[in-house]
């Protein structure tokens, strides 16, 4: 192993700390956070576990019973199962891409965090108390949920804001005459726009009870 190499992780073990997930000497990248907790999960090709530190440009991803937690400076994110993100370094925030499935995050401060998902933009509104929920439910449709706090959606130009409790079903670039959509939840009128369609959610299944109290247990510290 490199001199470098087997300094780096002496440094590592000596402080106490948790071995980073992506392999030592890597240079000039600056940690994003830590995994929390993980089941079932994955970053990049390989097994995550509890306490493993992430990197800008490093995949987080679930198995079909999985679950991952991750935490960063100012925010966190909740996998539930067959999930994945990407997750990158901003200035003075995180971004996470979301590749697959759905992602629930949390955080006090509205530019701690944004969501990537099909192009789309997704971050709280304002500074406060946020935890939001998005998922990919099929080519260019989304659902996003504010289990609390008041979201920013933002698509090729256009912009939404969504209240606080309030949950869409957006389609994004919609055919002039689209087909009736497939049986889902009971939903209200909706509107749309040319770049997106909006479709107001009566009732929506939230990721598990477990994750929803990790995120609230304490919405202002992520």
């Amino acid at each position: 192993m490199p001199r470098r190499a087997w300094a780096t992780m002496l440094w590592f073990l000596l402080a106490g700390a948790p071995l980073p997930a992506r392999a030592a000497g890597t240079p000039n990248l600056l940690p994003l956070g830590v995994v929390t907790q993980a089941s079932g999960a994955h970053f990049n090709a390989a097994k995550v576990s509890a306490g493993s530190t992430i990197y800008d440009g490093d995949g987080l991803s679930t198995e079909a019973e999985g679950a991952l937690q991750f935490r960063g400076s100012a925010a966190q994110l909740y996998l539930p199962g067959s999930s994945g993100v990407t997750l990158h370094g901003l200035p003075m925030r995180t971004q996470a891409q979301l590749q697959t499935g759905t992602v629930v995050f949390s955080t006090a401060k509205a530019a701690a965090m944004e969501i990537i998902a099909d192009e789309a933009l997704i971050r709280p509104g304002a500074d406060g108390p946020t935890v939001a929920q998005v998922t990919m439910i099929g080519p260019k449709e989304l659902q996003i949920s504010a289990r609390r706090g008041v979201l920013q959606f933002a698509y090729a130009g256009e912009t939404e804001k969504i209240a606080e409790g309030a949950s869409y079903r957006i389609v994004l670039d919609p055919p002039e005459a689209a087909p009736p959509f497939p049986q889902r939840p009971p939903v209200k009128a909706g509107r749309e726009n040319k770049k997106f369609k909006i479709i107001v959610i009566v009732a929506v299944a939230w990721a598990t009870e477990w994750a929803l109290h990790e995120v609230f247990e304490s919405p202002d510290r992520p």
